[in-house]
């Protein structure tokens, strides 16, 4: 007489999680379930608006790098998305944005 083999769930809580996720997901795009939605707030920092900040103020990553002592390879990062800046970097670069003048004073220093 054959036993039967039982199918021992190996999925771990992670695994289950996803895939109840990407049920979720899939309800969503058919049109069966809403979603809740989350507005950003306008003065987020978009790779976009990061570098309209940089070039508002220097032509080139490597001058920004210069005026400001912000690396040229981290505000690349930066603006290609690749990177997000830590608080103290957002303040810094709101900074910039409004009063860069204030900024190469304190630098100058």
């Amino acid at each position: 007489m054959k036993r039967a083999k039982r199918k021992v769930e190996r999925r771990t809580k992670f695994g289950r999680d996803l895939e109840e996720a990407f049920k979720e997901l899939a309800a969503y795009l058919r049109g069966e379930i809403e979603v809740e939605s989350y507005e950003l707030a306008d003065d987020s920092l978009t790779p976009m608006r990061i570098k309209a900040i940089r070039r508002k103020v220097a032509s080139s990553t490597r001058d920004f790098e210069r005026t400001f002592r912000i690396s040229a390879r981290t505000m690349e990062a930066y603006e290609q998305g690749r990177r997000r800046p830590d608080a103290a970097m957002q303040t810094l670069l709101r900074v910039i944005e409004r009063e860069p003048a204030a900024v190469r004073r304190a630098l100058a220093s």
